[in-house]
């Protein structure tokens, strides 16, 4: 075994440990469902906090490594700035369509009266939508023409 492969294995086994070691101790603090004491919710607070730490860490790991392989291979560098590149566009697109009118709807109004949905928000929601929509599409249309272009290639 390598030393990195053994120095994150022990990393691990630590996490899990602790996890564990936090989990127990959170079940055992809790006096009864009806009265969960003061300390059992310092010990569910304790372990939201571990566990929104360890989704933290798992994505600064997994976003560094990414961009490790992308930096060590000019292709992959390549290619990840024309997949952003195309989703860009794509955005681009879904923004300058969306429209920023005001949608009527139950409590809109009450809305607008407190500064939480202006034209700036509507448009940005519609851009949102009209992402999905395009990707939901583009998706759609990727499934149909792998269907036809395998049904050529059997021929």
């Amino acid at each position: 075994m390598d030393k990195t492969r053994k120095i994150t294995t022990i990393i691990l086994w630590v996490l899990m440990i602790l996890s564990i070691a936090f989990f127990v101790y959170m079940v055992v603090s809790i006096d009864d469902e009806k009265s969960p004491g003061a300390t059992a919710v310092q010990a569910i607070t304790m372990n939201l906090n571990w566990a929104i730490a360890l989704f933290a860490i798992a994505g600064a790991v997994a976003i560094i490594f990414a961009l490790i392989q992308i930096i060590g291979d000019k292709r992959k560098a390549i290619r990840s700035i024309l997949a952003l590149a195309i989703l860009g566009a794509i955005f681009g697109v879904a923004y300058y369509t969306a429209s920023p009118e005001i949608p009527v709807f139950h409590g809109a109004e009450k809305m607008v009266a407190e500064g939480t949905l202006d034209e700036s928000v509507s448009r940005w929601v519609g851009a949102g939508l009209n992402f999905t929509y395009i990707l939901f599409a583009g998706a759609l249309l990727s499934i149909a023409g792998f269907g036809v272009a395998s049904i050529f290639k059997r021929s």
